[in-house]
Formats: structure tokens, C-alpha cells, sequence
């Protein structure tokens, strides 16, 4: 059995590879590779975000290749051009079809022209990586559109078909971009399942918030990443993990059942939740957040109980309902490409992979209530390749400067306004909103828009400044702020991300990493010590699964399994204090250029201090009642401080 951690370096400018092996004692997996990487031999905080040395790491954790459930995840680390720290985003199942000898790829340096790396992985080990180019405008014309396909899809199949020798036998598999890479910075990595060339679709999935996207196409000019094999990856593992009956028998030792029970149970809310009669994130979110569910911009923190109900009504009635009718009592369900028996994608139709965050940002977000017509929104985003919840945070965030009247229609190329006050909205309205968000999402797919190029490169919090200044005779007219519409959290000077689509402070406090789940997000309000103290141990956890490349709808399990699995597989007795390093450390590299820094907009401390409202904490819904925004920024100093008093004493 191997212990190391393999890598190759991709180097598409120079045309050039080269293999690496890394001691467990510090790198287990991608974060902490990238971690390494950028914070000692890359030193990225120092240059510009779209520099070749921002190097991109894609890979999986240590338990690729066994008979684990969820353990193919295959994560990316970068230097965010949102945050301007570093940053990571997942996507399941991709790297189950990575059958080489080895568990990461970095993509270092930059080529001249548009690139497809193709690594293939033998059956003897040895790893092949081979380029091609593409000219600029053959790339545009394919996104544009290629068999009938648009975007990350017909960049795909053009990657299949251009190489079909590369497809044959084996694995394979094709991470690809969007048009959104190359003139947004919120540009996704997307990647589906293969079927003989063809793709499966509701099996795909995106590694999409911070912009990684944008960063393999902008920094390095790779367009795609293909890989194909014929390694069997068990040969490098414990035996005891390459047979279900043997990890049936190590569960039920450490966890008191069979392992097909410990994941039936965990993933529950993800499969079929028989209390609610249905299942996904899409199914169990709704019935859970009811009248808390994020609305027209985060507006509905403003709205009274009785129009929040009607709203919620409307979810339940447009949105909800037909999703059960046609994914769960259809069992139209499948996995992100590897074999797992919680078979969390829902698929409606055939084709629609229907999940909560992209849904709700594109549907309740921007005022549409609609399920059909906000399908045409999601998969013209994916196509895109864009991050669809910073994109919908921005389309949101558009609607609400039209309704102020802080824009005007023609100035970001629409034809009218959206109807986006909630007081008088009706479901009929989706249409017409769908329809504007779709000319939206068009114009910021190719840049022909100059406000909207602005706010999707430069980013919600630089572009919202920049607007302030632009109209600023409208902000004074109307007493309303850009940046006073928007929601996010930001740091350093100028980097932010907007929250995933859930009312919590945890979602925006000052943590080193957000737009990810390394926090306590669930409908709580407490004292910020203790807040902090909850977010900490999340974080760590959540770090930890990523690192392994571990699916977090596995956490149940996963987070419970993983420390004595290391310990007694690998010799790795240290596996929750190594995570508090990690943590230490990717907060030191945050501390150059990305430290968290106080809200800026009038919304976010609202989104605070109703929230304490909202979730019953008597003591700081006085408080903030009383003291007003001075006792805001206390709460988020104390947090801030609590925070650094545990993450140093790792």
C-alpha cells in the first residue's frame, strides 16, 4: 500500500508534466495540497488573481477508488477573483472516472492559445498527459452552439468527439467551461457522466462557487480537462477498503450498524424522507425553511408574516408540487456518476437535475415562482458554465436596483422592468421576470452589456461601489445605495462572495472561507462567542470532508468514520488536530489579501439583526432594537475575536 499523495503539474504553456509525491504527514488531499502549494511555492497572494501562478488544483482525497460510498468528489482549489483568497468548490462523482495513478492535477502556467488537456491514466501506472489547441473563435463557435448543444455542452461533446480514441475503453471523463469563464469571474467547472461518448444527462454537476472557472480559462487559457484510464486504483488501497462486507464489519464495530444502513440513514434527507414524502435538497429544504426561504433579493426579511405566507404558498403550489409529481413519485433519480445508493439528483423530465440552491436563486431569488419557467433558466446557467448562486445573488440584485429605480431598463439592455415588489406580485408575474433574467444571464454570458460586464467581472461589492459613483444623483435622489441593496460578505479591500440561500448569520460572519458550508447555517441566533465556537467546529469538519474528497451528503458517516479509518488504515492518529492546522493555515494565507472585514451594506445589517427576531433571541433582538447598528458591529467583532482565539490555539 502506497502512502503518498500523487500529483501531476500541468504546465499547458510549456506544454510540459511532471509527477510529484507528497508525505501524508502534510497533504492528505486537494485543500491541503492547495494550501501548500499556494502558500509556499506559489506565493499567489502577491500577484495578480488572473496570473498563471494561480494554480489550479483539482483532485480527490486518499479513499478514491474503494468501495466507499461518496468518496469521489472531486474538489478545486484556487485563489478566488471574487474573494481574492483562496477558495474551494466541489462537484460529485467526477472523480470516479479519474482511473490513474494518482489523486491530484494542477494546472500551473498559461498557454497562448485556448487548450484541452488529456491525461491519461495505464493500466502499469504511468500517467500520459497530451494538449490540444483550439483557436479563439473555433472555441466561441462551439459554445455558441455545436450538435445542438450550447456551452459546457457542446464544449463536452466537441472535447469527445474531436479526440475519439482518447474516449475509448476505460473511464473517461471531460471537466469543462463556459463563455461565463471567459468574460464573467464567475465561471464554473462543469462535468457529466459519459455513456459512449454521449452524455448523461441529470448527472452533471458543477464545481462553481469563487469563480474556478474563470481562473482555469483566464489564467491558464485551458478550456477542458479530459481524462480517460484503465488503473485500477484499489491496487494502492487497504484491502479492508476495496470490500463492502469488510467495511460492513468495521461499521458495525465503530458505529453499532451495517454501512448500507449508516449511509441509508445519514443521506435520508438526500434519498426519500418518508415524513415528508419527498426527497433531494429541493424536496426537504422547502417544507423546512417555509416563510425563511431567501426571497427577491433577501427582501423578504422586510415583509410581514401574512405576504411571506403567500409567497411560501406559492413555492409550495408552483414549485414544489410539480417537482414531486414528476421526480420523486416518478423515481426519476440518479447519482453524480458514481455508485451510491442515495441517488440524490432528481431528475424531472429527463432531463432537469433539480437541486435547491440553483432553483431557489433562480426562481423565488428574482421573483419567479414558476417551476417550468425557471428550469430554462437553470440549464441555460449551467450551459453557460456559470456559478448559479452568485449569479442569481446578481440578477437579484440588478431586479432591486430597477424596482428603486437606481436603474433604468435600456441601461442594462431590457425592455422593461421585472415586477418585483412583493406586496402586489402574483405567480403570473414569473414569465416575464424569467424572460428578463434570461436576457440577463445572455448578456453576461458574452459581455455585450457594459453595467452588467461591470458587476459580473469586477464582482457585486467592487461593481456596487462603482455604480454609487456612476449614478450617484439617483442614490441621492432616492436616498438608496447601490451597495445598500446588495448581500454579501466581504474581504480585504475588495473581495466578497453572497451567501448559499439560507437566513443565518452564519452565512455572512467573518469567517476565512464562506460561500461554502464551513459554518453553522442552520435558523439560529446566539451570542457570538458561541456562534463562533459552532462555525469553528463545522468549518473543520466541512474541511476535513472536502480534503477527502467525501460527497458532505455522506457527513453523517463520513465525519464520524473518517479519524479511526485514517488511524487504523493509513497510521494517521491525528486527523481532527490536522484539520485545525489546515484551518490555521489557510486563514494565515487569507490574512495577505483576504481577511474578513466589516459589512458594508444597510441590508446585511438588517439581515442580522432581524434575524435575531426572527429565530427568537430575545437578549440581541433588544439590543440591536436599543443600541441599533453599533451593537451589529459588536457582534461581529466579538465573533471575529473568538474565531482567532480558537483557530490560533491549533
Amino acid at each position: 500500500m502506497s502512502l503518498k499523495y500523487r500529483v501531476v503539474f500541468v504546465n499547458p504553456g510549456e506544454k510540459t508534466s511532471r509527477l510529484a509525491e507528497y508525505d501524508l504527514s502534510e497533504v492528505r488531499g486537494p485543500v491541503s495540497l492547495g494550501v501548500k502549494l499556494h502558500s509556499e511555492v506559489y506565493e499567489s497572494w502577491k500577484k495578480p488573481v488572473y496570473h498563471p501562478d494561480n494554480a489550479l488544483v483539482i483532485g480527490t482525497g486518499l479513499l478514491a477508488g474503494s468501495k466507499l460510498y461518496g468518496v469521489h468528489r472531486l474538489v478545486a482549489v484556487f485563489r478566488s477573483p471574487l474573494t481574492r483568497g483562496l477558495h474551494v468548490a466541489a462537484m460529485g462523482g467526477a472523480a470516479y472516472q479519474l482511473a490513474a495513478r494518482l489523486h491530484s492535477i494542477v494546472v500551473e502556467g498559461a498557454a497562448g492559445r485556448p487548450t484541452i488537456v488529456l491525461l491519461r491514466g495505464h493500466k502499469d501506472g504511468a500517467v500520459e498527459v497530451s494538449f490540444s489547441e483550439v483557436e479563439d473563435s473555433e472555441l466561441e463557435s462551439v459554445w455558441r452552439g455545436y450538435r445542438g448543444l450550447k456551452g459546457t455542452y457542446a464544449l463536452t461533446k466537441y472535447v469527445v468527439d474531436k479526440h475519439p480514441d482518447f474516449f475509448k475503453g476505460g473511464y473517461s471523463r471531460v471537466v469543462a467551461v463556459g463563455p461565463a469563464s471567459k468574460y464573467t469571474s464567475l465561471g464554473a467547472l462543469f462535468s457529466a457522466t459519459l455513456f459512449n461518448g454521449e452524455i448523461d444527462y441529470g448527472s452533471e454537476d458543477l464545481a462553481a462557487r469563487g469563480g474556478p472557472g474563470s481562473v482555469l480559462l483566464r489564467a491558464h487559457n485551458v478550456a477542458a480537462i479530459a481524462y480517460s484510464g484503465s488503473y485500477d486504483r484499489s491496487v494502492d488501497l487497504p484491502r479492508e477498503m476495496t470490500e463492502l462486507r469488510a467495511i460492513s464489519d468495521y461499521t458495525v464495530k465503530k458505529l453499532g450498524k451495517p454501512y448500507i444502513n449508516a449511509v441509508i440513514e445519514a443521506g435520508t434527507k438526500y434519498r426519500y424522507d418518508p415524513k415528508l414524502n419527498t426527497g433531494g435538497t429541493f424536496g426537504s429544504n422547502y417544507p423546512h425553511l417555509r416563510t425563511q426561504t431567501p426571497m427577491f433579493n433577501w427582501n423578504m426579511i422586510y415583509l410581514p408574516n401574512d405576504v411571506r405566507e403567500k409567497l411560501f404558498n406559492y413555492i409550495m403550489k408552483y414549485y414544489w408540487e410539480p417537482f414531486n409529481k414528476e421526480a420523486i413519485e416518478s423515481k426519476s433519480w440518479k447519482t453524480c456518476g458514481e455508485p451510491c445508493p442515495v441517488a440524490c439528483k432528481k431528475v424531472r423530465k429527463g432531463r432537469y437535475k433539480t437541486d435547491y440552491e440553483p432553483y431557489n436563486g433562480l426562481g423565488p431569488m428574482i421573483g419567479v415562482f414558476d417551476l417550468h419557467e425557471a428550469e430554462r433558466l437553470v440549464e441555460l446557467a449551467d450551459a453557460y458554465g456559470f456559478d448559479v448562486i452568485e449569479l442569481s445573488n446578481l440578477i437579484a440584485f440588478v431586479f432591486d436596483a430597477l424596482e428603486n429605480g437606481l436603474l433604468r431598463p435600456e441601461e442594462v439592455s431590457l425592455h422593461t422592468k421585472p415586477f418585483f415588489n412583493p406586496l402586489n406580485y402574483t405567480v403570473e408575474h414569473s414569465k416575464t421576470n424569467a424572460d428578463l433574467a434570461e436576457e440577463i444571464i445572455e448578456s453576461m454570458a458574452w459581455g455585450t452589456n457594459p453595467v452588467l460586464r461591470l458587476i459580473a467581472d469586477r464582482g457585486l461589492r467592487s461593481a456596487a461601489k462603482v455604480l454609487d459613483l456612476l449614478y450617484e444623483e439617483r442614490t441621492e435622489e432616492r436616498k438608496t445605495r447601490f451597495v445598500d441593496l446588495a448581500v454579501y460578505a466581504s474581504f480585504g479591500e475588495e473581495g466578497h462572495i453572497t451567501p448559499n440561500f439560507y437566513w443565518t448569520p452564519g452565512m455572512v460572519a467573518p469567517l476565512p472561507v464562506l460561500g461554502r458550508y464551513w459554518t453553522l447555517y442552520t435558523g439560529v441566533f446566539l451570542d457570538p462567542e458561541e456562534f463562533a465556537a459552532k462555525s469553528y467546529e463545522r468549518a473543520v469538519m466541512e474541511l476535513m470532508i472536502d480534503d477527502s474528497g467525501v460527497c458532505r451528503f455522506h457527513r453523517g458517516w463520513a465525519e464520524k468514520l473518517l479519524p479511526s479509518l485514517y488511524a487504523d488504515y493509513y497510521g494517521l492518529k491525528d486527523t481532527v488536530q490536522f484539520y485545525k492546522r489546515l484551518y490555521k493555515r489557510l486563514t494565515e494565507y487569507q490574512s495577505h489579501v483576504a481577511e474578513p472585514t466589516l459589512w458594508e451594506s444597510r441590508k446585511v445589517f438588517d439581515y442580522i439583526s432581524k434575524a435575531a427576531a426572527e429565530y427568537a433571541n430575545k437578549t440581541w433582538t433588544e439590543k440591536f432594537s436599543v443600541e441599533g447598528e453599533k451593537s451589529v458591529v459588536e457582534w461581529w467583532a466579538r465573533f471575529k475575536k473568538k474565531l482567532a482565539e480558537l483557530v490560533s490555539s491549533a
